[in-house]
């Protein structure tokens, strides 16, 4: 079975590769194509075939048997993006084949599910030099060594050059030590069915270890932050406050009481007045900003919502819309969100986006007009990560990050906020290694937290976290984690913007949710 669209849950990167010599003529020898065989133990101990290899990884909505559609695979040097390759994975026998191009070696990367925990994005690296033609890898096994590797890092340096430096409680040290054992343990199995299960209970506990580390250090470092006001902690009013304009009031005071410090407030694409040019369009906002400015509240603004870019949108038009609404509140509000999800493939409609240029462009414009009218405005732009199932490497968090840095992304900005949606985009033990990655390529940048949520409705349509079964659940364990462990990354503002604030935390005219309960008492547990 021939997958050519490839798989929206394999990622393959450049690792540590020998450079390729050029040939008398000054060209660069092509490279031949390079196979690895992938062996898969599902938690009953059965090697998976293609298509069960496909549903162990996957979707809760979608089955390969039904025809699902695959892509998003994508091969890349680290340091040159626009180089991508994209492998091919089929089942060839009884093993299942993965085949690339270009790159001499690479490392692998996929959503797993990790056992009692939930889906993460995943790196098998062959020890940080990466595969090559004819190696056999065994996932189970590969996974856990390297996420075990990258932990153990991850706790060296946080020890050793956090801000604060990070204190590790009896709870981590006993969680990293079980770590230690479990892996111990692996790798002293021999039976191979034995040796997949003891690896994916190894790699349950690095996962927990992991979590423990940056929860106990995102706490430690929120708590001993200088300054509170310098923390970022809110909380989002989006433009469904339109149907709920009889009790705003009600909605800000509940927002001050969870501890929050900001709001995000989302300008609605107004289409009778886009541009903003008429005064009676900010008579609803004015309330709202008054509002939250007489509770303390400091105010994000979105200049346009990542879903309401019309096809038309210009650079001119997004600049007037930027100018218009930072003129007309000044000393209100000092934070412009910019661009929200920048890089994600839906801007202009869907079903005819816009270019990554385009959008590039337009964000630009808007960036530059901030600045243009005032330099000490924060600018604060966002972008999503979905690195493993996006449709292509353009549209990735860091290739669009690496194309578009070197055209001069970060010159007008302030603040880099990443979008984290877990159920589309599994995180889990990937979660430090994209605030490191962006954190590199922008070295300069304060990095938030911006935009965090966990399933549209009631029912999981994507990959579970926490339990399966359990949305309200899984939602409260993402918040209290992802909240507090932003504080732990380097340069972090800290963050938990939870996107669906209104719908999923203050529902009602007259209640809030536990989701909402759970906000506060971990913000009470940061200090707020």
């Amino acid at each position: 079975m021939t997958l050519p669209a490839l798989s929206a849950f394999l990622l393959a990167a450049i690792a540590a590769s020998a450079p390729i010599s050029a040939s008398a003529s000054g060209t660069v020898p092509a490279l031949t194509r390079q196979s690895i065989k992938l062996i898969a133990y599902d938690r009953s101990g059965k090697v998976l075939k293609l298509p069960e290899f496909l549903s162990f990884i996957g979707r809760a909505d979608r089955s390969p048997a039904a025809g699902q559609q695959l892509s998003g695979i994508f091969m890349a040097p680290a340091d040159d993006p626009a180089a991508s390759s994209r492998p091919v994975l089929e089942q060839k026998g009884d093993l299942m084949t993965l085949t690339w191009e270009k790159l001499p070696r690479a490392s692998l990367s996929l959503p797993w599910p990790v056992a009692d925990d939930g889906f993460s994005t995943v790196w098998a690296d062959k020890d940080g030099a990466g595969f090559s033609d004819g190696d056999a890898v065994f996932l189970n096994e590969e996974i856990a060594v390297t996420q075990y590797r990258r932990f153990r890092e991850s706790l060296r340096k946080h020890t050793s050059d956090g801000t604060p430096f990070y204190k590790p409680g009896a709870k981590m040290r006993k969680a990293a030590d079980l770590a230690q054992s479990l892996m111990s343990r692996a790798h002293a199995e021999k039976d191979s069915v034995a040796r997949a299960r003891a690896f994916d209970a190894a790699l349950t506990a690095v996962s927990a270890a992991w979590q423990k580390m940056l929860f106990e250090h995102g706490r430690q470092a929120a708590l001993a932050a200088k300054s509170k006001g310098s923390l970022r902690f809110g909380l989002v009013i989006d433009e469904s406050i339109f149907q709920r304009l009889d009790h705003y009031q009600r909605i800000v005071k509940e927002i001050k009481r969870t501890g929050a410090n900001w709001v995000r407030l989302v300008f609605r694409s107004n289409p009778d007045d886009f541009v903003y040019e008429n005064a009676r369009s900010f008579i609803e906002y004015d309330a709202i900003v008054a509002e939250l400015r007489g509770h303390d509240l400091r105010i994000m603004a979105t200049v346009l919502d990542t879903g309401q870019w019309p096809r038309n949108m210009t650079p001119q038009i997004y600049a007037q819309r930027t100018k218009n609404l930072a003129l007309h509140y000044k000393e209100q509000i000092r934070s412009w969100e910019v661009g929200n999800e920048l890089n994600g493939d839906w801007l202009g409609g869907a079903s005819a986006s816009m270019t990554c240029d385009q959008v590039y462009h337009i964000y630009s414009a808007g960036a530059a007009k901030i600045k243009e009218l005032d330099p000490s405005l924060e600018t604060v732009a966002t972008l999503y990560w979905w690195d493993g199932t996006a449709p292509d490497t353009e549209h990735s968090l860091f290739g669009w990050l690496k194309r578009y840095s070197r055209q001069g992304f970060g010159h007008d900005l302030d603040v880099l906020s990443l979008s984290l949606q877990p159920d589309d985009n599994p995180v889990g033990l990937a979660f430090e290694t994209i605030f490191e990655r962006v954190q590199a390529e922008l070295p300069d940048k304060s990095l938030m937290l911006g935009s965090l949520g966990y399933v549209d409705k009631d029912k999981l349509q994507g990959y579970w976290w926490f339990r399966p079964d359990d949305v309200p659940a899984a939602r409260e364990d993402l918040l209290v984690f992802a909240a507090t462990a932003s504080c732990a990354m380097p340069h972090s503002l800290c963050g938990g913007f939870w996107w669906q604030t209104l719908e999923q935390m203050i529902p009602g005219q007259s209640r809030t949710t536990s989701l909402y309960r759970t906000y506060a008492k971990t913000l009470e547990q940061l200090g707020r």
